[in-house]
């Protein structure tokens, strides 16, 4: 009887969408590296990591909406007005620790509004997020008159600060942010809350929590850390326009499912993320290494997230089969 159930912990735990995700790292690395050795090397992984960090933020921040059961569309079109807002203020001499506290402040009250007029109009956060990303798309627009923001290497200190000399300062900022984000579900009563409202809204409700109030503070947390994406993004691309984050919001989503956690609520975990979010990155940057055609990249992204969302079934299935 113990075998048996020992049994099903190392079958639970060798299917599960992490370990799948890092083989299939491992993988593509190695397919990859043996026809181009390049991939393999230190500063290709390195330019992978660093084009992860931003992407790799927002979908730790987007990690805790799903799995409490919401969605935040207007995450690209937030960046885009953050990081020209910030690129302006640069430009006219502001102290960039200051602009950068500014950022996370946009970030924040953007996503709480998003937050406060979900709960308010109880209306889909889908729904209402896709409505004001419109808007914040619309003021970028607005504030640069269509013109990119260049800042000419006035906003470095995040890019180009390494530690030791040797790893990059930007590693250090993902890695917290998982780590935050991966304590925060598993340690805290926050965490608990994110499960049990994406579980069941009702029984979470009558179990005492304020859903109200916990849904306002995870769309926060997810606005806090699109703000330090926006800064990181600032410091590295040194320019700003509206469209600069257009799309990542469907790709931290895609990073999300690909990790496993359910689009319905409830189940999911930011490790699982962290590995669709490097896969995400690592592929981007094989097909470039392989010189194939960019055009497969999204087609690729695509099949990815199907692939993705089959293993999960499958493996629900063969849980509930275990179960039952």
């Amino acid at each position: 009887m113990n075998r048996s159930k020992s049994g099903i912990k190392v079958g639970r735990v060798l299917f599960s969408q992490p370990v799948v995700l890092f083989l299939l790292v491992v993988l593509i690395s190695v397919a990859t590296g043996s026809v181009n050795e390049k991939f393999l090397t230190w500063n290709n992984i390195s330019s992978i990591l660093r084009q992860a960090t931003s992407l790799g933020l927002v979908a730790a921040g987007v990690t805790i909406l799903i799995i409490s059961g919401h969605f935040d569309v207007s995450i690209g079109s937030m960046i885009g007005m953050t990081t020209c807002t910030m690129a302006i203020l640069i430009n006219q001499g502001m102290n960039p620790w200051l602009v950068s506290l500014i950022g996370i402040l946009i970030c924040v009250t953007c996503s709480l509004i998003n937050g406060a007029m979900s709960i308010l109009f109880k209306a889909p956060s889908f729904i209402v997020t896709l409505a004001t990303g419109s808007v914040y798309y619309g003021i970028a627009l607005l504030m640069t008159k269509g013109y990119m923001q260049t800042l000419y290497g006035k906003y470095r200190f995040l890019a180009s600060y390494q530690l030791f000399d040797k790893i990059p300062f930007l590693f250090l900022v993902l890695f917290l942010g998982f780590l935050f984000i991966y304590l925060l579900l598993k340690y805290t009563r926050t965490g608990r809350e994110v499960y049990a409202i994406g579980t069941n809204e009702n029984a979470a409700y009558l179990s005492g929590i304020n859903v109200k109030a916990s849904k306002l503070k995870f769309f926060m947390i997810s606005g806090v850390l699109t703000g330090f994406a926006c800064m990181v993004m600032l410091s590295r691309i040194s320019a700003a326009q509206a469209s600069s984050g257009t799309g990542m919001e469907l790709e931290a989503i895609g990073a999300v499912v690909i990790g496993g956690s359910s689009i319905n609520g409830g189940k999911g975990g930011v490790i699982g993320t962290f590995f669709g979010v490097v896969l995400l990155s690592m592929i981007s940057s094989a097909i470039n290494m392989l010189q194939i055609s960019p055009y497969y990249e999204d087609i690729v992204y695509g099949l990815v997230i199907v692939i993705a969302l089959a293993i999960t079934a499958l493996r629900n299935r063969m849980m509930e089969r275990q179960n039952g």
